[in-house]
């Protein structure tokens, strides 16, 4: 038994473009071979095959487009409903409009409006629709109460009991804290 049990072989692949010897990379979407020639050759080999999404649930619902069965499925974006027929039916079930909700000047411009929107990881926030030129924002759901130092309309509520809740005014002078009872 002189040679060992286990013996580690190296096994390298050359890039079909250039000719040099690939390495493992890795991106957001996982792992790669990618030539050490780079930036003079761009080749690339994935390790997995790329799959947008996966699918987590067969659904009883039919497809309004093409007649199949809807399928619960996750991708970059996160849980949506699709067609099993995709690619050849690009049916997504979407969620429904919200009502229009009151509007609500902006406290800093004044030119503006405060419009909902949802930022890059699905955080939901209102900012004056004026942007780039205003770039005024706030967390939290806006209520259509005045301040009682100030009279500023929009508030936020920071804080909710059983019994009262606790607002703040928008105005960046004013910043009062205020209790309402329910």
């Amino acid at each position: 038994m002189t040679s060992a049990l286990f013996e580690h072989t190296r096994h390298q692949e050359l890039c079909p473009q250039c000719g040099s010897p690939l390495q493992i990379r890795q991106s957001k979407k996982g792992l790669f071979l990618g030539c050490s020639g780079y930036p003079n050759c761009d080749y690339l080999k994935p390790l997995q095959p790329y799959n947008a999404s996966r699918i987590l649930k067969q659904l009883d619902e039919i497809c309004p487009e093409c007649g199949k069965n809807l399928q619960l499925k996750t991708g970059n974006y996160g849980m949506f409903i699709g067609c099993s027929g995709y690619p050849d039916c690009r049916f997504v079930v979407h969620d429904e409009a919200e009502p229009a909700q009151e509007s609500f000047p902006c406290p800093e411009c004044k030119k503006g409006e405060l419009v909902a929107r949802r930022g890059r990881r699905g955080k939901s926030f209102y900012g004056c629709n004026r942007f780039p030129a205003c770039k005024f924002t706030v967390s939290g759901k806006l209520y259509a109460v005045g301040c009682p130092q100030c009279g500023g309309s929009p508030v936020v509520l920071k804080k909710q009991t059983e019994t009262h809740r606790v607002f703040v005014c928008l105005n960046k002078n004013c910043k009062h804290q205020f209790n309402r009872e329910l």
